[in-house]
């Protein structure tokens, strides 16, 4: 199920307030498990007695996605694509191509890879798009086992001067943030943007790590420093509000959020839907974090916003 929303049918009553992991999640990145609680011990006895080790081992955590598994539709699919690689940093970005037209290019989340919107790509294509999806540094088949916020968006906007003009980004989860964060720092420029299933601030993805390890406030605020100070100070914490990224931006967007979302709770979507009166909001029932972008009728909605 899927209802259409303009911002200004979004209650200012149901603005984000939850703190980030407020209660026990079951599924995706943050979910419980006895390993995780045991792990929480361990790094809360740390950062009485060790916080240097604790924040050093924590942004190691931080840096590591995990790889993601890729279905035997997915692998199909990749098969059948224009396949090649960019050379990024030290490294490569494995880059996929389907379609002839203008494009729209896709960024997956953390810990995901370029096929995790697979569905989409069928019905763009038809619709007379090229699209274009990668695998970010540490994903899929691009190189490297680490990877953070500023390198993510460093490659979208790789990917994006290589292949543009863009037409549409189109962005689930942390890579819709890092899609915004790639417009705003590194001028990506894209005339519409789709962002399904994120947050509305990185500091959220960030405290939520922290609390999901077990990390104090003293000791997550070193791990972000750590990060500020890798890049001389070109990332700020203060300005990593992805609403306000979106408020800015000239770009049409649409904001697709799920009820259901046990990843990212529903009201990020919200807070996202009310940036600027450019965004329009898909509001999803049933769906979830992930399975809102295998949904006919969403990718019917966004064909129909990228054609329009």
């Amino acid at each position: 199920m899927s209802y259409l929303l303009s911002p200004n049918q979004v209650s200012p009553d149901l603005a984000y307030a939850e703190p980030a992991l407020q209660r026990q999640r079951r599924v995706g990145r943050f979910a419980e498990t006895r390993s995780v609680r045991a792990m929480r011990s361990v790094f809360q006895m740390l950062c009485k007695v060790a916080p240097r080790v604790a924040a050093h081992i924590g942004y190691n955590l931080l840096a590591k996605p995990p790889r993601g598994v890729e279905s035997v539709w997915q692998a199909n699919l990749r098969e059948k694509a224009h396949a090649w690689r960019l050379r990024f940093g030290q490294g490569e970005l494995a880059v996929y191509e389907w379609g002839a037209g203008p494009v729209v290019l896709m960024v997956h989340g953390w810990g995901s890879h370029a096929l995790h919107m697979g569905k989409m790509i069928g019905p763009l294509v038809d619709a007379g798009y090229r699209v274009v999806a990668f695998d970010a540094p540490a994903h899929g088949a691009s190189s490297g086992h680490a990877t953070d916020i500023v390198e993510f968006a460093a490659a979208v906007a790789t990917v994006a001067r290589n292949v543009g003009p863009v037409r549409c980004m189109l962005a689930h989860s942390f890579g819709a943030s890092m899609a915004m964060y790639a417009k705003r720092d590194w001028g990506v420029a894209a005339d519409k943007v789709v962002l399904i299933s994120s947050f509305d601030d990185c500091n959220w993805f960030i405290e939520a790590f922290g609390q999901y390890i077990g990390l104090t406030g003293e000791v997550l605020h070193a791990v972000r420093q750590e990060l500020v100070d890798r890049y001389g100070g070109r990332l700020s914490w203060d300005h990593m509000s992805v609403q306000d990224m979106l408020r800015h931006d000239e770009a049409q967007a649409l904001v697709v959020h799920d009820e259901n979302d046990e990843e990212i709770p529903f009201q990020h979507g919200l807070s996202l839907a009310r940036a600027s009166a450019r965004t329009q909001f898909l509001a999803t029932r049933g769906f979830g974090h992930h399975r809102v972008a295998r949904s006919a009728d969403v990718i019917e909605r966004i064909v129909h916003f990228v054609a329009a």
